[in-house]
């Protein structure tokens, strides 16, 4: 089976008031980063790696985990004072930016327990996940979706 090597580039930053938000890279369930993201968005954490691929369908994955309930702060209104939040500015995949096709990812966030029970309470289910998201603001997977060889895929997805 072909196999081609593709370089992996991320940006990300991070909104808190507390502490940064912890996170795992990983591509098919290999971890290739795991640490703190603290970059600000004029300047961002870079992450890069290398990693061989065989030909297929293959997984970017960011995960967020770690953050608790006191990470988010909220005011007598309801409305969100302080909280932590995982930013995505730009993913290159073997050195092409993959622009807008970063909108098809799908983010599944982990609510909180009790918050998640209140909202069920009183009837607003919070979906299961997201597409056309560049923000994490809870414990959760982004996952990206793309195929190797990457080039063809690519071309086949950029219209």
């Amino acid at each position: 089976m072909a196999t081609e090597k593709l370089k992996f580039k991320l940006e990300l930053f991070a909104t808190f008031w507390d502490k940064a938000p912890n996170i795992d890279i990983l591509v098919n369930n290999k971890v290739h980063f795991s640490d703190q993201i603290t970059g600000s968005e004029d300047e961002p954490t870079v992450i890069q790696f290398e990693q061989e691929l065989e030909s297929g369908k293959h997984d970017l994955e960011i995960k967020m985990s770690d953050k608790t309930d006191p990470q988010t702060v909220v005011n007598e209104k309801g409305e969100i004072i302080k909280d932590q939040l995982l930013h995505i500015k730009n993913i290159e995949i073997d050195d092409i930016d993959i622009g807008s096709l970063v909108f098809e990812g799908v983010y599944t966030p982990e609510y909180p327990k009790l918050w998640y029970g209140q909202q069920i309470k009183a009837g607003k289910k919070p979906p299961e996940s997201y597409k056309n998201v560049k923000i994490m603001g809870y414990n959760g997977s982004w996952k990206f979706g793309f195929e190797s060889p990457f080039y063809m895929w690519l071309l086949e997805n950029l219209y």
